[in-house]
């Protein structure tokens, strides 16, 4: 009897200890935190993964390391992002990289911002800030950009506008179109033998205008230079 009493008192003593411990599975949820200079999400997703539709067909699968949700405003917000973009037999066709994303729960418009990169398997796009409207299947943006394609760099001052797979890019405002180096050599080569040719040209026709046809070359330069020695040798036999 004294040990079952024994027993029963060290349950009971396990059982008060525990009372004063609390279970972090059952305890009260931390509110979820966001970043410092956005207000307090309503919900915090880590590796977040989003898939935006239109109409029942795969447009863009959003990634990102973190994704922070507001409710009031439907906004989406996501660090560290990366899309990749489907056409609409549900091929990829680019992938886009960016800081930070803001999307519009609904609409899924989405605004990448910071170091934003969008590669295709010909074309590169590069910018600060770059929209993408899922319902009008392009991409855009108003901050000046540069492109790169088949060994060219396109820069555009007011930015750039495109459908996600960079097929068709319109340049918006002026723009500026700056070759790979080991073009602008081979353009500048023809340029110079151009040059040369040119100056030849021009010290032949000189003594060609005096109706001497030896002065149009350096090999009947040097025959014309034969008859010179004549004379002398002319003096030599007198003498």
């Amino acid at each position: 009897m004294r040990g079952v009493r024994l027993a029963a008192v060290a349950i009971l003593l396990a059982a008060l200890v525990g009372c004063g411990e609390e279970d972090p599975s059952t305890g009260t949820a931390e509110l979820p935190v966001g970043r410092p200079d956005l207000p307090t999400p309503d919900q915090v997703v880590e590796n977040g993964v989003h898939v935006i539709t239109y109409e029942g067909v795969k447009k863009a699968v959003v990634e990102a390391e973190q994704l922070y949700f507001y409710n009031e405003s439907g906004k989406v917000i996501g660090d560290t992002l990366e899309v990749r973009f489907f056409d609409e037999s549900g091929s990829y066709v680019s992938t886009l990289s960016a800081k930070s994303g803001e999307m519009i729960r609904g609409s899924e418009v989405m605004t990448a911002r910071g170091d934003v990169f969008v590669q295709s398997s010909e074309t590169t796009i590069r910018t600060e800030e770059l929209r993408y409207d899922p319902a009008q299947n392009r991409i855009w943006s108003d901050e000046p950009t540069e492109i790169h394609q088949r060994g060219n760099v396109v820069r555009g001052r007011q930015g750039v506008e495109s459908d996600p797979g960079l097929r068709e890019i319109r340049i918006r405002g002026g723009s500026a179109v700056l070759r790979s180096e080991p073009e602008v050599e081979s353009r500048d080569e023809p340029e110079e033998r151009t040059g040369r040719e040119r100056d030849g040209e021009a010290a032949g026709e000189a003594p060609a205008a005096g109706g001497e046809e030896t002065g149009t070359g350096r090999p009947d330069g040097e025959e014309a230079g034969t008859p010179d020695q004549e004379p002398g040798a002319a003096g030599d036999a007198g003498s």
